[in-house]
């Protein structure tokens, strides 16, 4: 398997650290609009793998796709975890699955307009066929959380699979997980590390961190430099996957809607200020989004 040899980095070239720092100017224009013709799967539809026994990672994705803007947002659930989805949704739909062909055939529910997976799910087999099932539909995918350490070592047959647009969101341990390198400390050295990922793996790369990097495999990089420190809470994660989901589904191109969500995201936290918790990231973002175009 080709992994991220520390060859690459410490030759990198320099031209690959130059990057632009992320702002509205660079996205604002393709943030999807609804019209008087829109109707609830024209604004699209958002489908999220839930997690059990972990299952309020899904749920604050869930949501904060609903706040992007999609239409529809749906979590396909364990059976047995219907309960706990069901009681604690309201316009979020639960969708059970009994068994794997049952979760197959709502992954291949034509409607569909982006898919999200990792957020409670495990770091399991089952995690990586699911992954690799939602990939073979050629819609747009969003690989969080435990779905990257599902193929810890195994970029290789992501790069395989990835035939539609793809946005992986590791953070420093998912990263090396993923692909058997520590990420660097220094931006320079980051962004070289992210922009080997995103080319071995045909997509876009969302590397987490004070200053998240956004790259694409067209050698594209946007740093996000507006997030607070407030941020680093549990679940906030969840949330910026949610988002960059809502808005690819709504037709959104896949590196535009990553650098979008980590912004909206920032500016949302920013809002609320000291005693952030990731539930009141979703309930921000009508109001950054008002302020953004006003």
């Amino acid at each position: 398997m080709h992994k991220l040899a520390n060859t690459h980095i410490q030759a990198y070239n320099p031209a690959m650290s130059h990057y632009q720092s992320n702002s509205p100017a660079l996205w604002q224009s393709l943030l999807p609009q609804p019209d008087s013709n829109s109707h609830k799967y024209s604004r699209g539809y958002v489908m999220i793998q839930g997690g059990y026994p972990v299952t309020g990672a899904a749920r604050l994705a869930a949501l904060a796709a609903a706040r992007s803007g999609a239409g529809i947002t749906a979590i396909a659930v364990p059976a047995v975890a219907l309960n706990i989805y069901a009681s604690q949704l309201l316009s979020i739909m639960a969708k059970p699955y009994a068994s794997t062909l049952d979760l197959y055939a709502l992954i291949h529910d034509p409607r569909i307009g982006a898919f999200l997976i990792g957020p409670g799910a495990g770091a399991s087999k089952e995690t990586r066929e699911t992954t690799l099932t939602m990939l073979q539909t050629a819609k747009p995918v969003v690989i969080d959380a435990d779905a990257l350490t599902a193929f810890s070592r195994k970029s290789d047959s992501l790069k395989k699979a990835i035939i539609g647009q793809c946005v992986l969101t590791p953070h420093d341990g998912e990263f090396e997980k993923l692909f058997g390198l520590r990420p660097a400390v220094q931006l320079p050295e980051r962004i070289a590390q992210a922009l080997v990922a995103a080319k071995q793996t045909n997509s876009n790369i969302l590397l987490k961190g004070a200053n998240t990097i956004i790259v694409g495999p067209d050698e594209r990089v946007i740093v996000n430099e507006n997030a607070p420190a407030t941020l680093a809470t549990a679940g906030a994660g969840d949330v910026l996957a949610g988002l960059i989901t809502g808005l690819l589904a709504q037709g959104m191109p896949s590196f535009e809607a990553a650098a979008a969500a980590v912004w909206l995201h920032s500016e949302a936290a920013k809002l609320y200020g000291m005693g952030l918790i990731a539930e009141d990231l979703p309930g921000l973002i009508p109001k950054v989004w008002h302020q953004l175009t006003a």
